[in-house]
């Protein structure tokens, strides 16, 4: 139950507080969110995480000319990245943005958007929020999103230098020998093709995840930056 269901529960009854389970309180928990150097090694979950499932040949075919939209798991993972951040990061005790946009949704009858951000505000004023809070919130949501996606592309970088760039310098090696080598031609020739195709292959599939992780990205960045336009507008 959001906290502007909990607040008006005593005089307005939702249709699915049954449904609803008890969220678990905020930790005070301290995570870093600390940028990497460029010259050191940069992990990142989708990049060397084993748990996340390669695309399908699908949506490789579908998205490999033209990504328009991002793969589901890429939007789920920085929906996690904002639960987390709001769960752990003590930055983010207490009403911020994050219960701001959740309360909202339970007001979708009201049509008229700044009265359903006035009253999702005025709502949560009760619980503590103040604007400055608001906005604070929201930018520091937005730059966990950026520093993620700074950290996916150094990772997603050194994966391409290590898993394309070393195949096509051992193609290069291979292409030489075949000049030198006559004998062994045909085997060299199977080599180059298979490791080209392999090489082709990688490309693709990092590619793909790069665009789609980044289209993600972009599109949560967007929706916050929105949500503080719309804040700045009518607070």
């Amino acid at each position: 139950m959001s906290l502007l269901k909990q607040i008006l529960s005593p005089f307005v009854e939702f249709e699915d507080d049954k449904k609803e389970t008890v969220h678990e309180a905020k930790q005070p928990v301290t995570t870093g969110y600390n940028s990497t150097p460029v010259e050191e090694k940069v992990e990142h979950p989708l990049i060397t995480g084993a748990h996340v499932a390669p695309p399908t040949p699908e949506q490789t075919t579908a998205l490999r000319s033209s990504l328009t939209t991002a793969l589901p798991e890429h939007e789920q993972y920085f929906e996690k990245l904002i639960d987390e951040a709001n769960a752990k990061n003590p930055l983010f005790q207490g009403t911020d943005y994050k219960e701001f946009i959740d309360s909202k949704t339970d007001i979708d009858n009201i049509t008229d958007e700044e009265t359903k951000y006035r009253t999702a505000f005025n709502v949560l004023k009760r619980t503590g929020l103040t604007k400055e809070k608001l906005l604070s919130t929201a930018q520091e949501y937005h730059n966990i999103i950026g520093r993620d996606l700074n950290a996916f592309q150094s990772a997603h970088g050194q994966q391409y230098q290590k898993e394309v760039k070393q195949r096509e310098q051992l193609i290069q090696k291979k292409a030489e020998e075949l000049q030198a080598l006559s004998a062994k031609m045909n085997t060299l020739k199977k080599e180059i093709s298979q490791l080209s195709q392999e090489m082709t292959e990688t490309k693709d599939k990092l590619s793909l995840i790069k665009n789609s992780f980044l289209l993600a990205g972009e599109k949560k960045q967007n929706e916050i930056q929105t949500e503080l336009q719309k804040l700045q507008q009518y607070f």
